[in-house]
């Protein structure tokens, strides 16, 4: 779906948002069971089924798209609708909206986390409560990870979307780095310990930083920035969740002043400051960074790699024992009101999007972790990483984008931007806040 400028650089947003990853497609079956218990042409519960004709879309990388013909060719097989998959190259967001406005869209897309809002305000996207709350709905709406939802939802409460899968904000490491370092004991032995605390880190930093390597780097998007906020206690969202408020929260502001300190000291990497080309992935695969607070999107790239040991850990917290709530990466899937078959669309939805469209989709190897609970054994696949469970519990604990970013296209697209030039304008900690605030209040 094109690029996002993060910190005056281009990252895949694909690779952001994570989502079935073609290494990780399950062979002949891949759609097989996805309607419970169902026989093919009923519905979950026995209802009349939509045997029309489906179009569905999304952005792909070569091998997913080759992932998403198979999921494709498979539901034909085994429900019988003529499906047909459509992949968008470009401006995702524009794309769509242009082909809803002209009544050429797809019957079902992805949306990604930053572009609910405009397809909501289309109105061209069809509430899915009904037909999540009936006897043909092939998913039970309580199984998704409540934290992975508001962001699908309109002002006045309406589900527009499901997640496909997810991607939590964990604690990477290498290993070899940290023991170079002289970093005896590493997080997740810390977190079993009950002792990974922001001194543990700052300590890992420090011994990191003394090699001549970089310990750890943040970038100017949300999923950094306020995962370190609520990790280590502090607020980012009122109560109802509609405008932020880490500028007025001590816990927020401490870890603000915290993080511009180990700026200032070089114990933490601005991402914005990184030589032009030189991404913050690339540099934990060729161990030039000794961790990395991204999701299991890297996982397929660092089973090539044969001589890194690595592992994860769920971020550091006040208490060095507590999983904190901290952000993860959706995208969705959404049925469109001028759909063929209505019915049709909204089962492929549900067969896609339930726990069985997820194993399916996220086997073998995936770069995702379920959004829905039942299929927390995909992760641990392989072995690898060692604490490969702590994907399911952050993702369980988690957030998805803040509703006052998701609902405004201004700030969802320009906070990259907006938030780069702050940290490189020399602002300190508590201005910072205050105008990041000011600017996510305001709408952009």
């Amino acid at each position: 779906m094109g690029e996002l400028q993060i910190m005056g650089r281009s990252v895949s947003r694909r690779g952001f948002l994570g989502t079935a990853a073609a290494a990780g497609l399950a062979s002949a079956a891949t759609m097989a069971g996805c309607s419970s218990n169902a026989a093919p042409g009923t519905g979950a519960s026995g209802g009349t089924a939509g045997k029309g004709p489906i179009t569905w879309a999304s952005w792909a990388n070569p091998g997913e798209a080759d992932a998403y013909k198979k999921v494709t060719a498979d539901y034909t097989a085994k429900y019988g609708n003529k499906v047909v998959w459509q992949q968008v190259v470009g401006d995702y967001q524009t794309k769509i909206l242009t082909q809803l406005a002209g009544g050429s869209a797809p019957d079902a897309f992805y949306v990604g986390d930053g572009q609910m809002a405009p397809m909501i305000n289309s109105g061209k996207l069809t509430a899915l409560d009904d037909f999540l709350a009936s006897a043909a709905s092939p998913l039970k709406l309580a199984d998704v990870h409540p934290g992975l939802l508001e962001w699908c939802k309109s002002k006045d409460g309406k589900l527009y979307g499901v997640p496909v899968d997810s991607n939590p904000k964990v604690f990477w490491f290498n290993k070899g780095l940290l023991e170079q370092a002289g970093v005896t004991t590493d997080p997740a032995a810390q977190f079993a310990a009950g002792t990974w605390n922001r001194a543990a880190l700052d300590d890992l930093l420090t011994k990191v930083k003394a090699t001549g390597k970089r310990g750890m780097v943040v970038e100017a998007n949300w999923f950094d920035l306020f995962s370190l906020v609520t990790t280590f206690g502090g607020k980012v969202l009122s109560d109802d969740g509609t405008k932020v408020i880490f500028d007025t929260d001590p816990k927020a502001m401490d870890t603000f002043a915290w993080l511009f300190d180990h700026f200032a000291a070089g114990t933490i990497t601005y991402g914005g400051s990184l030589p032009k080309g030189q991404g913050v992935d690339a540099l934990f695969l060729g161990s030039q960074l000794a961790t990395i607070q991204y999701g299991r999107w890297i996982l397929p790239n660092l089973r090539k790699l044969k001589n890194m040991q690595y592992d994860i850990a769920p971020m550091p917290s006040e208490d060095g024992k507590t999983i904190m709530p901290v952000a993860v990466y959706c995208a969705a899937m959404a049925v469109q009101t001028g759909a063929k078959d209505s019915q049709a669309a909204l089962e492929f939805l549900g067969r896609y999007v339930n726990a069985d469209g997820q194993k399916a989709r996220l086997a073998g190897g995936g770069n995702a972790v379920p959004a829905v609970k039942g299929i927390d054994d995909i992760v641990l696949e392989g072995g690898l990483p060692a604490n490969a469970k702590v994907f399911n519990e952050v993702a369980t604990k988690g957030w998805a984008i803040p509703l006052p970013i998701a609902r405004s296209a201004k700030v969802s697209t320009n906070f990259g931007t907006e938030t780069d030039k702050m940290i490189k304008s020399g602002i300190g900690a508590k201005d910072f806040a205050t105008k990041l605030a000011a600017f996510i209040n305001a709408g952009g």
